[in-house]
């Protein structure tokens, strides 16, 4: 659909340029037949679209198309419904009570388990379905508009005659819109004297020019197109070009000695109307003051017959055109197009929930940035999660064991790359997912400005999720083999995506996470619901590295890495930062040395 509207708006943009340019140097009849160019779009585009490689040198330039889909299938999972005790407070973590005694806090709670599906997004169905709907109500509303004036002016015309020159039956009418043609009736005023012979030769030309048909055709494409403003623009000029053409043919016939007699017609017509427009499937002689005024220009200015403008304008059309049905695909070795057949499989998502977690989610969009770089954008509900794959500079075309990293809040991909080029080097593909800026969480929340910072965790953590659940699209990762590597916040995020995906993740690798001797987390929506990340450490199944520097405050790691089943605390010299270029290097050792070691 997008292809389609960005297509038809082209075209039409096109239109009215060249419309512009060839100004005076193009024949009316010759500048309102080129409109005939949209609807013609319309009826082709659907069906016609053709393939194209794009190399890699312009696929920065040229877009390749890659297909957006949303999950298939409803998953149902296990979701935990926590019940509120009068003094007990509430944790969501996993399913089975515990007793343990914590400072000022007490917990207990009772865990039922519930099932909940995972409803699949259909955005695009959603805006197919008001499309369908406005459209349908437009049709229907010009349709039964139309039939409503028909029968108006049968029950209050009277027949004055035919045409000898044309054989159209002529009417009287007291309508302000006089004279107009009605598909092959002629409409005048029923005064006799207040119609000229020019008049009637007018709408005679435009049945000969078949315009009763073609406004229908124009009115239509305005009706199937209602959301364009480009299209309303085209609807407009169209019309105005239809009235040019007409008046064209009128001086043709009569001859341009009579140029200025006509001319003084047009302007009695001004003056008896004004310029509101009525969705009638009528031609007239109707305009408003600054229409009329081009029109009398163009009758003392008569444009002359240029067949070089006619055939540049032609093939700049069909240039245009053309470019709009191109459909680009990457070259054969190129990984970013989805396989088809991936989309169509049915996908199982993890079995168990330990939180209240629900949320829906879509197949990502990849591009293309280079062999080895692709852009990625996941999606959890409505809310984008940008992230940036990089793969391993092999002859092989994957699946990669892949190592998923976050940063720190406001972090990019290039303090990391030195960890990550290790990583690549090594094998090992490495996709960086970009955390979601707290001003994005704030607008999530309503833009109340209020929240926690369990609120913020709580949000990374489902945006971790979505990109779990929808890596499985992206054929060069190897899902069997995933790892967490995360720094600072990004530590924190994938601690607790360890915990509760512990089936789908084969090792973590945490550096300098912000712990304390609680983490206790209060959400602004319920102040009484809270997370405690000690509380879930001990039921860690994933093996977990925390890595911290030899001069920092080693007591939260240290307990968290004792109340773990499969823990390690592994010092290092110096500070992971931008500028600390040694810390950077031995930490991207370690970390090859950990996976190396789960990989065996």
């Amino acid at each position: 659909m997008l292809r389609y509207i960005i297509g038809v708006t082209l075209v039409a943009a096109a239109i009215m340029l060249i419309r512009r340019l060839a100004g005076g140097r193009m024949l009316k009849r010759h500048q309102y037949a080129i409109w005939l160019l949209i609807p013609l779009y319309m009826a082709v585009s659907p069906f016609l679209k053709i393939s194209i490689p794009v190399a890699d040198e312009l696929s920065s330039l040229i877009p390749v198309t890659v297909e957006k889909a949303v999950y298939e299938n409803a998953y149902i999972n296990d979701v935990f419904e926590l019940e509120k005790a009068d003094s007990e407070d509430i944790v969501f973590e996993q399913a089975k009570e515990r007793e343990q005694a914590v400072p000022n806090q007490v917990l207990n709670s009772e865990v039922t388990a519930a099932k909940a599906v995972r409803k699949p997004v259909n955005t695009g169905a959603v805006l197919n379905g008001i499309y369908i709907t406005v459209t349908a109500a437009l049709i229907v509303a010009l349709t039964a508009y139309n039939a409503g004036f028909v029968i108006f002016c049968r029950r209050n015309r009277k027949f004055l005659g035919t045409d000898p020159k044309s054989g159209l039956d002529v009417y009287g009418i007291s309508h302000r819109g006089v004279p107009f043609l009605l598909f092959n009736k002629i409409y005048v005023d029923q005064d006799p004297s207040k119609t000229s012979e020019y008049a009637i030769c007018h709408e005679a030309c435009h049945y000969k020019h078949r315009d009763f048909l073609w406004v229908i055709v124009r009115h239509l494409v305005l009706a199937l197109n209602w959301y364009n403003p480009v299209i309303w623009a085209a609807f407009i000029l169209s019309g105005r070009d239809c009235e040019l053409a007409c008046d064209e043919e009128v001086i043709s016939v009569y001859g341009g000695d009579h140029a200025e007699i006509y001319a003084e017609n047009l302007v009695m017509q001004m003056q008896r109307k004004s310029e509101f427009y009525r969705f009638t499937m009528t031609t007239g002689m109707r305009s408003g003051y600054k229409s009329m005024k081009r029109r009398i220009v163009s009758i003392k200015h008569p444009a002359k017959k240029s067949y070089k403008v006619i055939a540049l304008s032609v093939a700049a059309l069909i240039v245009v055109s053309g470019f709009t049905v191109l459909d680009p695909k990457a070259a054969e070795n190129d990984q970013s197009i989805i396989d088809e057949i991936v989309s169509e499989a049915i996908i199982e998502a993890p079995v168990k929930r330990a939180a209240p977690f629900d949320y829906e989610i879509q197949k990502p969009v990849v591009s293309r940035v280079s062999d080895y770089e692709k852009d990625i954008t996941f999606f959890r509900d409505e809310n984008v999660v940008k992230a940036m794959l990089f793969l391993p500079k092999t002859n092989a075309g994957g699946p990669f064991k892949t190592v998923v990293m976050r940063g720190e809040l406001g972090s990019t991909y290039y303090e990391y790359q030195t960890i990550a080029d290790a990583l690549k080097e090594n094998g090992y593909a490495v996709l960086f997912v970009k955390n979601t800026h707290e001003s994005e969480i704030i607008r999530r929340s309503g833009g109340s400005g209020v929240k926690t910072v369990a609120d913020v965790y709580f949000e990374q953590v489902l945006d971790h999720f979505a990109v779990i659940d929808e890596m499985r699209y992206i054929p060069e990762i190897d899902m069997d083999n995933i790892y967490l590597w995360g720094q600072d916040l990004g530590g924190i995020i994938s601690l607790y995506t360890g915990i509760e995906r512990p089936d789908e993740i084969k090792g973590m690798i945490i550096v300098q996470p912000y712990l304390n001797d609680y983490q206790s987390l209060a959400f602004s929506k319920d102040p009484e619901l809270f997370v405690r990340l000690y509380d879930l450490l001990p039921d860690c199944k994933v093996p977990t590295v925390i890595m911290e520097p030899e001069n920092g405050l080693l007591s939260a790691s240290r307990k968290a890495v004792a109340s773990m089943p499969d823990g390690e605390l592994i010092l290092f010299e110096g500070m992971l930062t931008k500028f600390d270029h040694a810390a950077e290097n031995n930490i991207g050792e370690l970390t090859l040395a950990a996976l190396k070691n789960w990989d065996r």
